[in-house]
């Protein structure tokens, strides 16, 4: 069985594919990169973090919400040029992964987003790097353990009388 959280970081690394974002289809997921400008502008994606919260005392069930967790690198020739892409790649990037209609499908909402853009002009090469934390909440349900019911029987008493009627039910899982 895949955890469905590893089902959602795939999503979210298809539709940034489907995003045509800066990056193009350099998505990495669940690795590190050495940010060399001849590998950007690339995406790294992971999912890192996991909260859940019961739904209640009734079967395990838990509302839980995924950290998807995005490090996007890019390249320019000037701190300028950097700054000016770095905006235009984070908001691709979110709006490739708020308008997916099936990551979006996934999910009951994204929580809460958080994006950090900063520019590195340490070193004759300027890069630029997009931060980005999405909550992803879904609804998740494990399988009870035991028999299934597959029908309901039963008798019922009226005025006295044990025997009135008795009760058939079958139970179909459609």
């Amino acid at each position: 069985m895949t955890l469905y959280r590893v089902l959602l970081k795939d999503a979210a690394a298809k539709a940034l594919i489907a995003g045509k974002t800066l990056a193009g289809e350099n998505i990495m997921v669940d690795r590190s990169l050495p940010a060399t400008p001849d590998m950007l502008p690339a995406i790294l994606l992971t999912a890192p973090r996991d909260r859940a919260t019961s739904t209640g005392r009734n079967g395990p069930g838990f509302t839980r919400v995924s950290t998807l967790a995005i490090r996007a690198f890019l390249y320019g020739r000037t701190p300028t040029e950097v700054s000016s892409n770095l905006d235009i790649f984070a908001e691709q990037i979110e709006l490739a992964l708020v308008l997916d209609p099936t990551l979006q499908g996934m999910i009951t909402q994204i929580t809460d987003i958080e994006t950090e853009l900063m520019i590195n002009s340490q070193t004759a090469e300027h890069t630029g790097e997009v931060r980005m934390l999405l909550g992803l909440e879904y609804i998740e349900y494990y399988p009870q353990e035991g028999t299934p019911i597959t029908e309901l029987v039963g008798q019922v008493q009226a005025n006295g009388n044990a025997d009135f009627a008795g009760i058939n039910v079958p139970l179909s899982s459609s």
